[in-house]
């Protein structure tokens, strides 16, 4: 038998641009076989150009694979159960990450800032106008009561066209204990972070509320964080255990307008370093479901790099919704693999564990 049919499917999945990305020249079905699970597979060997290497691809009951891997005619039914146990653990991984899906979003955290003033000023007004402005959106009032605020008190909640509501809570008086200050020593990218932050009067506490998926929330909370770091009184925000500063929160959330989550504002990614090498953490991880992640000691690498491979982490996690696992090796690169561990915190969630990330 030619297969003609399956035949013409490897081919068309050969020329995604994620795959080979073009028609193989020249493809031929070699033989047919079937696992100890019951997986038959059809194995194929193909050219990518007229003087190219025969390379092997398998069409399966698991799926249409090939890693462009040159055909070995004296291991091609090895070489082809490989790849089918490849696609055996993906589909597998992917049933049980729909279902670690599930459970992420009932155990994430709110999202939660407070956005700090240098006058006791509460301009919920302002924030409105300025909010359709940057997003052209509306925001509807709910249960608005302007003669409510009492002892320095006030609040607004205002909802999105996804049924969404954010909270706007004013409060005439600095954060407590001088909680801010001393967290506003952690944004490395400000250095008059703590000395701003002192100066606050006044507070409002923004958190989003409501049915809705994950990233929705995360998207109506940093656009209305985003907007409010455009008003002239509002002098920090304060959230992931750091301080931001406005003018480089609202550059870090114009990916927004892309369609892309501002991954860097919703998760803060800490370095620190001393004698035994670089540590980095994240703070935020929670509102999305995950646990938080951590690199502990890492030597021979500069902070910035490690900084940038711990973002590349967050990004892959929280835009593919994937997690990892104790135990686990996975690949971040190519040729570049991490092993997990989950454990009590170091930098971060000190009281709980952390996932560390050995690379």
């Amino acid at each position: 038998m030619s297969y003609e049919k399956e035949r013409d499917e490897v081919i068309n999945w050969l020329k995604h641009p994620n795959e080979l990305g073009k028609e193989p020249s020249k493809i031929e079905y070699v033989k047919e076989f079937t696992d100890p699970d019951g997986v038959h597979c059809l194995i194929f060997k193909f050219k990518a150009g007229l003087l190219s290497p025969w390379c092997l691809a398998i069409h399966s009951d698991s799926g249409i694979f090939s890693e462009e891997e040159k055909y070995d005619e004296k291991r091609d039914v090895e070489q082809a159960q490989a790849l089918v146990d490849y696609l055996k653990q993906y589909w597998k991984n992917v049933a049980l990450n729909a279902e670690e899906s599930k459970k992420r979003a009932e155990k994430a955290k709110p999202f939660c800032a407070f956005v700090l003033k240098a006058e006791p000023r509460f301009e919920p007004e302002e924030f409105l106008k300025l909010y359709e402005e940057e997003w052209g959106e509306k925001l509807k009032g709910v249960d608005e009561d302007k003669d409510e605020e009492k002892d320095g008190t006030d609040a607004r909640i205002y909802s999105n066209e996804n049924g969404l509501n954010i909270v706007l809570g004013y409060m005439d008086m600095r954060v407590p204990n001088n909680e801010a200050e001393e967290c506003a020593q952690y944004n490395f990218f400000w250095k008059e972070a703590v000395e701003t932050t002192k100066i606050h009067k006044a507070h409002e506490v923004v958190t989003v509320m409501g049915v809705g998926e994950i990233k929705d929330k995360a998207i109506f909370y940093a656009k209305a964080l985003t907007t409010l770091c455009r008003m002239d009184n509002n002098i920090g925000v304060y959230t992931n255990g750091v301080v931001y500063e406005p003018k480089m929160f609202h550059s870090m959330s114009k990916v927004i307008l892309e369609g892309t989550l501002p991954i860097p504002v919703l998760v803060w990614c800490g370095v620190g370093k001393d004698e035994k090498g670089v540590s980095c953490w994240t703070d935020g991880m929670k509102t999305f479901g995950f646990d938080e992640l951590e690199m502990v000691n890492v030597q021979n690498k500069q902070a910035s790099e490690i900084h940038s491979i711990m973002l590349f982490i967050v990004d892959y996690c929280i835009n593919q919704d994937i997690s990892f696992h104790d135990g686990e090796e996975v690949g971040l690169t190519a040729g570049v693999k991490a092993k997990i561990v989950k454990s009590k915190g170091v930098n971060v969630d000190m009281d709980g564990e952390t996932l560390k990330i050995t690379i």
